[in-house]
């Protein structure tokens, strides 16, 4: 049966590749292959459940929203990881899923979305300097990967950097984009920290694992891979942490600035009050108001009120208000 996938080759053995001819792709051969196809085309579908797979590697395959995870067969081992999104319009915490499929002479790689590791490793095989076998494509697709990842971070660390210094300024918490780059910065960690912490527990298993698909090259490698994705996490641990104080430093300086708005507020409140007071009494329409009938009666008014505001900021100011 035909299959429309992405592309498929035939490894020489000797870091490069050959097309792969489609139209009769066998369900077991000598050949040394990778194919990489669209999970989502329903010829694919029907291709991938032709070739005697297990039906939990087949539903596994086939998940359109999965985490990181692994197990192993008899007959190979099913890795699915994510990959950053490296194309311009994509957002950084965007990952793709690459599913996997790994036997002695075979890998099948499948995604719906582009996979910038999979480009890669595929202009390699083109050059003569890619992987030599099905299982060393997994390694460089999953090496890959992880470049990409913590090239990521360290973006993101290069911007909490960026934002804090931005905070310190004296001004900052008046700076509304300085508050949406804080909240989508922190949204992109989130977003991250979801599929990269089981990518690495996922690491940590397949670096002690022993299954004939897997050389003991390949085990150091997967060490190596263990490593640089725990490594990846603490660092985006580390700007977590590091956005959170920044987050609250901006905050603290919020309150601050509200806290001494109220405060001023209150003392012109209290300053005001008893002469709003007095005003309000003295304008009430009724007889016996004191200097009612004397032309001088409004400036005697004005300088007993001023006098009153003298007095009680005098008070304000022993008792240390401000």
């Amino acid at each position: 049966m035909a299959i429309t996938p992405e592309f498929g080759l035939v490894f020489d053995g000797k870091g490069g590749a050959k097309a792969l001819d489609l139209e009769r792709v066998p369900n077991s051969s000598e050949r040394m292959m990778w194919i990489h196809i669209d999970y989502k085309d329903e010829e694919n579908q029907e291709w991938l459940k032709e070739m005697r797979l297990d039906e939990r590697v087949i539903e596994n395959l086939l998940d359109e929203d999965t985490s990181p995870r692994y197990f192993p067969k008899k007959r190979g081992i099913l890795v699915v990881m994510r990959g950053i999104n490296t194309q311009k319009s994509a957002e950084i915490d965007d990952m793709v899923a690459l599913h996997m499929w790994i036997e002695k002479n075979r890998i099948l790689t499948l995604s719906h979305r582009p996979i910038p590791a999979v480009r890669r490793v595929r202009s390699l095989l083109k050059k003569g300097t890619g992987p030599k076998s099905p299982s060393d494509c997994f390694i460089s697709l999953v090496k890959v990967m992880t470049e990409h990842i913590e090239n990521a971070i360290s973006k993101i660390s290069d911007e909490v950097d960026e934002l804090e210094e931005r905070v310190i300024e004296p001004e900052s918490f008046r700076n509304k984009d300085v508050r949406e780059n804080l909240s989508q910065l922190r949204h992109k960690i989130v977003g991250l920290r979801r599929y990269l912490v089981p990518q690495r527990d996922v690491a940590k298993v397949l670096r002690s694992v022993t299954h004939p698909v897997l050389t003991e090259e390949n085990n150091n490698h997967l060490r190596e891979i263990y490593l640089d994705l725990a490594k990846a996490v603490e660092d985006l641990n580390s700007a977590r942490d590091h956005s959170t104080v920044t987050q609250e430093e901006l905050d603290s300086k919020t309150n601050v600035s509200l806290n001494q708005t109220m405060y001023i507020m209150s003392i012109v409140i209290v300053i005001f009050t008893p002469l709003t007071f007095i005003t309000g009494l003295f304008g009430a329409n009724i007889g016996g108001i004191p200097f009612g009938q004397d032309s001088r009666g409004f400036f005697i008014i004005a300088l007993f009120l001023f006098f009153i505001a003298l007095l009680q900021l005098s008070i304000l100011k022993k008792m240390k208000w401000f």
